[in-house]
């Protein structure tokens, strides 16, 4: 059975907020980069660090007889934590950056979020901005579902 993209990232989402992420991250949802400085993008959300931001990122097809699709798509969970503090704080605190990814990687490693896919796994992560005040690093994860046509 094949899944909507929405229906993935929904199911993402719902995880992440039933996890120990949905206990410190002011916002766990849907996201949209709208073009330019990522920095910029980012500090939209300052009101609302911590939080984790999910995209769909794109897909690869194999083709298989009698109209199936394997669909294996890629996920990025995008987390951001800011501090006043400087000096590194906004990775390396209690609720930083590093502890999100930790988190992020545990509760989603191997799961299916409810549906009939492949597991989630981990294929990259990267640091996409570090400043003195505030830190986002993306995540990537790769599942993949059948399609009849």
């Amino acid at each position: 059975m094949g899944y909507t993209i929405t229906e993935i990232e929904n199911a993402i989402i719902t995880a992440l907020k039933a996890s120990d992420m949905g206990g410190y991250c002011k916002k766990i949802d849907s996201y949209q980069i709208e073009g330019g400085d990522l920095e910029d993008q980012i500090r939209i959300f300052a009101g609302q660090m911590p939080c984790a931001l999910v995209v769909y990122t794109g897909a690869g097809y194999a083709h298989h007889p009698n109209k199936q699709q394997d669909k294996e798509m890629i996920f990025s969970i995008l987390v951001c934590a800011q501090s006043m503090k400087g000096s590194g704080e906004a990775r390396r605190a209690t609720v930083g950056t590093y502890k999100m990814l930790d988190d992020l990687r545990s509760t989603l490693t191997g799961e299916k979020c409810g549906l009939i896919i492949d597991p989630l796994m981990p294929v990259r992560e990267a640091a996409e901005v570090n400043t003195k005040m505030f830190s986002a690093y993306s995540m990537e994860f790769r599942t993949k579902c059948r399609f009849i046509l």
